[in-house]
């Protein structure tokens, strides 16, 4: 990679990016800890729990998803304004 595509990165998408993947990873263990302590509970199988973590873990994607891209385009609209 040349250092002329390096120069052509949307800074503000990769700003994006790095904090929507910061906010999944920290959200990651605590969601997963808490998922398999429910399914251990009710001695659900290996594919019930991984049908169960799938699901959590979609629902909470597209949720801290949504947020982020919110809380960006509010950024945003808020410097186009200055």
């Amino acid at each position: 990679m040349c250092i002329m595509q390096l120069m052509n990165i949307d800074r503000h998408a990769l700003r994006e990016t790095m904090s929507d993947v910061g906010v999944g990873f920290l959200l990651a263990f605590p969601i997963s800890l808490t998922v398999l302590n429910i399914c251990n509970y009710f001695d659900a199988s290996v594919l019930a729990t991984s049908i169960a973590q799938t699901f959590v873990f979609t629902i909470f994607a597209i949720v801290r998803k949504y947020a982020i891209r919110i809380t960006f385009k509010k950024a945003d609209e808020n410097q186009n304004q200055s």
